[in-house]
């Protein structure tokens, strides 16, 4: 995998530097936000593929093309280009059959007509090779998970670890970089945060991310940013986790009631 993140097609750059342009970081950011809430909307799509949908959107943005020129400098092209690689990342990474018609109707509130959503679709196909199937943090967050020992709080790291990454990418700060260091950051920051000890078993991870360079200012920079995020992150998976086992008491509850 670490192969294939590094080659030309799956890279991003820092697009909004290289060029003077319309669109911000706090646009993307928006756009992010705005994946996560349709998500919720329809909550049979798991919150992996809008970290799907987002890479697609970098990449797309990185490229050359003149599309990706025109988003750049267009806040409503560069809009339909992130809903354009959301329905990408519906189709191919949640196998879902998603209506262009729908798309226009509903997603959009009718902002962008069926044509304009089929020619961007195609343009970012275009754009990306058609390579739609590269590893993602969540991939090597599994990866590297493989390889740690079995121990009390590790199960907890890997959901924190990936719930982590999910609000992590929504900065644009994280563009840069691999997805494999934006993994190992986050288990990083998960371990300490859950339990220092843990943090022993590092150097396995360290073994396999060897062709990286680990200790380089960026990569430093990535692990504070993501050390600010981590007990927001924790506090609001403990906050879900605790109203699920509310809801289960009060089905079970509801049953024994039924019981006659």
């Amino acid at each position: 995998m670490q192969q294939i993140e590094k080659t030309s097609s799956y890279k991003c750059c820092d697009y909004l530097s290289r060029t003077q342009t319309m669109v911000g970081p706090c646009d993307r950011q928006a756009l992010c936000q705005w994946g996560y809430d349709l998500i919720a909307k329809y909550n049979f799509v798991s919150s992996s593929t809008a970290v799907v949908a987002f890479g697609y959107f970098d990449r797309f943005m990185s490229s050359d093309t003149i599309t990706a020129k025109q988003a750049l400098n267009d806040i409503v092209e560069c809009q339909l280009a992130f809903v354009t690689c959301f329905v990408i990342a519906l189709k191919i990474h949640s196998g879902f059959h998603v209506d262009s018609n729908f798309v226009a109707n509903e997603i959009t509130r009718d902002m962008y007509e069926v044509k304009e959503i089929n020619r961007m679709e195609l343009n970012v196909l275009q754009s990306l090779g058609w390579k739609l199937n590269g590893p993602t943090p969540h991939d090597f967050i599994d990866y590297f998970m493989e390889v740690m020992p079995d121990v009390d709080g590790m199960e907890f790291v890997k959901k924190l670890s990936k719930a982590l990454v999910e609000l992590a990418v929504t900065r644009y700060t994280t563009v840069i970089h691999y997805p494999s260091k934006i993994a190992f950051a986050s288990i990083c920051c998960a371990m300490h945060h859950v339990d220092v000890s843990l943090m022993n078993s590092l150097p396995l991870l360290e073994i396999v991310l060897k062709p990286l360079d680990l200790r380089d200012d960026r990569f430093r920079s990535l692990i504070k940013s993501m050390n600010r995020l981590v007990r927001e992150v924790s506090y609001n998976l403990e906050k879900s986790a605790a109203t699920d086992d509310e809801a289960k008491e009060d089905q079970r509850a509801t049953r024994s009631s039924r019981t006659p």
